[in-house]
């Protein structure tokens, strides 16, 4: 009779861990939320979650425009049908500028996808292939420019884009004007790639360089345009 006060004990301590679990599940909750932009690596652009793509949704929509291909090391990567020789990523567009970046605006039917999540590769069996990324970015290419040219070209998985791959136009065309059009010679491009910088253009310059010619660009308000 004196030792049945102890059976309630318990039953708290069973309550208070109840409520303690509850409360961090909560915050992993919350942690998680956030986490892609923790775990992200130095340089991606990452967006709030909701941004993050699904491979089912990549499938439904690059099938109708290319095929999948099991490249180097059985990785799994996407080549478009129907384009003419020679071509190659970030090339048929032109750039706008975001509050996010440099965007780039296509009308190629399967850019909203291949242009601002994973990265292009040139396989030497296949030419160009894009493997598939979760991260969405206004766009996945590494840059050069100095007062007179901008220069860009599509981000490997691994390494450096190759010199033959980079596409350089005059800084006073490079904002809203298409890329093919305005593309300077490509015997130009290791004389350039030797007297630029390695960034992304300023956009105040390209603004004042677009006195001359070309568009000012317009005020960064737009998010995750197209």
């Amino acid at each position: 009779m004196l030792e049945a006060p102890a059976a309630n004990p318990p039953r708290r301590r069973c309550a208070a861990r109840a409520r303690r679990a509850a409360h961090l599940a909560i915050v992993a909750g919350v942690l998680l939320a956030f986490a892609p932009r923790a775990w992200a690596a130095p340089g991606e652009a990452v967006l709030a979650p909701s941004s993050s793509a699904k491979y089912g949704h990549f499938d439904d929509v690059l099938e109708r425009h290319g095929q999948w291909l099991e490249v180097a090391k059985h990785r799994r990567a996407w080549r478009p049908s129907g384009v003419e020789e020679g071509w190659r990523p970030y090339l048929h567009g032109s750039w706008t500028f975001t509050e996010d970046g440099w965007f780039w605006v296509t009308d190629e039917p399967w850019g909203a996808v291949t242009y601002h999540y994973g990265r292009w590769s040139f396989d030497g069996a296949y030419g160009w292939v894009w493997f598939p990324g979760r991260t969405w970015a206004p766009a996945w290419v590494a840059w050069r420019w100095d007062a007179e040219v901008v220069g860009w070209a599509p981000l490997p998985p691994e390494g450096r884009p190759a010199w033959a791959f980079w596409t350089f136009v005059p800084a006073a065309r490079f904002v809203g004007e298409r890329a093919d059009a305005v593309a300077l010679p490509g015997a130009l491009v290791p004389a350039l790639l030797t007297r630029t910088r390695h960034q992304a253009p300023d956009p105040a310059h390209l603004a004042r360089a677009a006195g001359v010619g070309g568009r000012k660009p317009p005020n960064p308000t737009a998010r995750r345009a197209g």
